[in-house]
């Protein structure tokens, strides 16, 4: 979270993390394209993507206006010291899940990873708020939301399904995650 106090913004920082080809992306178009906002993307010669710089949203809270930078991380271990840069200064997650029954293990790896890569940049895992999207839910091989709810989300954290290529729970994920940190903000101005 970066403070302006002269211009009245408060800037808050959003990660997309996930494993490779769970939807990340496909978040960060759909959003923008749903809200008008204008999209960077930067790609790997194999045309994967590193990182999303998304065009600021802002929300006024009080006499103050919220600023919220969205990024992508890759899900590709080669990339994980990227992983980490863009995790720096992180205020919350998005937690993007392939709902694929094939892709359990992976995605629950992936999430003991979050945790570990919140610590490694000076985060609290526990203190960053987190909401988890099981996207992919348009497709044929899915588990049922309660068996993902059952082995990917033993906290209990906020949870959205989704289907990002058909732009359904895009927005709802991202206002749910929205929400827990203008509450936060709107705790701290209180």
């Amino acid at each position: 979270m970066i403070v302006s106090l002269e211009k009245k913004i408060i800037r808050l920082k959003v990660v997309y993390y996930g494993i490779s080809m769970s939807g990340k992306t496909t978040n960060l178009e759909r959003l923008s394209q749903m809200s008008g906002l204008e999209l960077t993307k930067i790609e790997t010669q194999e045309e994967r993507t590193l990182v999303f710089d998304f065009a600021t949203k802002t929300v006024p809270i009080a006499n103050i206006t919220a600023s919220f930078a969205l990024y992508t991380v890759p899900g590709h271990n080669v990339y994980k010291d990227i992983r980490l840069t863009v995790l720096k200064g992180v205020d919350g997650v998005i937690f993007v899940v392939d709902s694929q029954e094939h892709r359990l293990e992976e995605n629950i790896r992936f999430l003991h990873l979050l945790k570990e890569d919140l610590s490694k940049v000076g985060k609290k895992p526990q203190e960053v708020p987190v909401v988890i999207q099981y996207n992919k839910r348009d497709l044929k091989n899915v588990l049922p939301f309660e068996v993902l709810e059952q082995n990917i989300n033993k906290e209990r954290l906020p949870s959205v399904c989704a289907s990002a290529i058909r732009g359904e729970g895009v927005l709802e994920t991202f206002n749910m995650l929205e929400g827990l940190l203008i509450s936060r903000l709107e705790r701290m101005l209180g």
